[in-house]
């Protein structure tokens, strides 16, 4: 989990607070569900959102500039590229798993919402 966490650079740590705020919310939603609440989840779920659009993007141009600039790896560019191009998309597979099970809490929330008088 290190590895993978080190593999996806600075980007992960703003994903992981944005990620990590929107899971904390949603889990107080699923035992108190409030308008105000949900309005907070959407919110934190956009800001998770745009964090995991740069982190991507922030990545794949790291590669982009790396692989170029290396000698060894502008004779057989494939490899590195394609090992880059996996360590760039990491912030999405931890910020879309975040939202995810955000938003099954919420799912869970609503439900609850909807049994009250």
């Amino acid at each position: 989990m290190v590895k993978f966490f080190v593999a996806g650079g600075f980007p992960m740590w703003v994903v992981l607070i944005f990620g990590l705020l929107c899971l904390g919310t949603a889990i107080r939603f699923a035992f108190t569900a409030t308008p105000r609440r949900l309005a907070v989840i959407r919110a934190l779920s956009w800001a998770t959102a745009f964090s995991i659009l740069s982190g991507v993007a922030s990545n794949f141009m790291a590669v982009m500039w790396h692989v170029p600039g290396n000698p060894e790896w502008s004779r057989e560019p494939l490899f590195p590229v394609m090992q880059g191009l996996g360590e760039a998309v990491t912030p999405a597979i931890l910020g879309f798993t975040l939202l995810a099970i955000a938003w099954l809490l919420v799912a869970v929330g609503l439900r609850r919402m909807a049994d009250e008088p």
